[in-house]
């Protein structure tokens, strides 16, 4: 069920008073949840992204108090989405032996993955999604433009998102590999 306009000018305000700046927030969120889909293998990642925001923003307009931020409030909603979307029978054209099995490990993973995340400054939690985001040529152009934007040619992009990628699949490794779940950035 779509939003009203309203109700998603609420989100916008709630995120920043800045309309700009709420827009820009909203877009970083709407990556996140493409990213905490993706790591807990829910089919229709984007789809699900767009129900999570959805819903934030229908409750924003009912009067709900969000603590302690917006976004985390929205990935509470998307735990729930990725429940809801896992209990779900799947139609017939859905190739079961190509989905994963989904078990308590997976969502221990997407777990790791958001603490690990938030463990990264926020300038490279933004470049490393920048970096990754599109495909093909559009992939290529996104990369020159972040090349170009933080004053460094592509191999010396590549070379920092993988020194950031490597802090993050380190990070990663200690989370999953720790029983108490806790692992960090150095």
């Amino acid at each position: 069920m779509a939003i009203d306009r309203s109700s998603f000018d609420g989100l916008l305000a709630a995120l920043d008073p800045d309309r700009t700046a709420a827009g820009e927030r909203y877009e970083r969120l709407r990556r996140r949840l493409l990213m905490f889909f993706a790591a807990r293998r829910v089919p229709m990642g984007e789809v699900c992204a767009d129900e999570t925001l959805d819903r934030a923003a229908r409750r924003l307009a009912e009067g709900v108090a969000v603590e302690p931020t917006v976004e985390s409030y929205v990935l509470g909603i998307a735990r729930n989405v990725a429940r809801e979307e896992w209990k779900k029978p799947r139609a017939a054209e859905v190739d079961w032996n190509r989905v994963p099995a989904v078990d308590r490990a997976a969502d221990e993973r997407g777990d790791c993955l958001e603490r690990c995340l938030a463990e990264l400054a926020p300038q490279a939690r933004g470049w490393i999604g920048r970096f990754y985001e599109g495909r093909g040529a559009d992939r290529i152009r996104r990369r020159q433009g972040l090349a170009e934007e933080l004053g460094i040619d592509t191999n010396a992009l590549r070379v920092r998102m993988h020194r950031i990628r490597a802090k993050l699949e380190e990070c990663l490794r200690g989370c999953l590999g720790n029983e108490s779940g806790r692992g960090g950035i150095s």
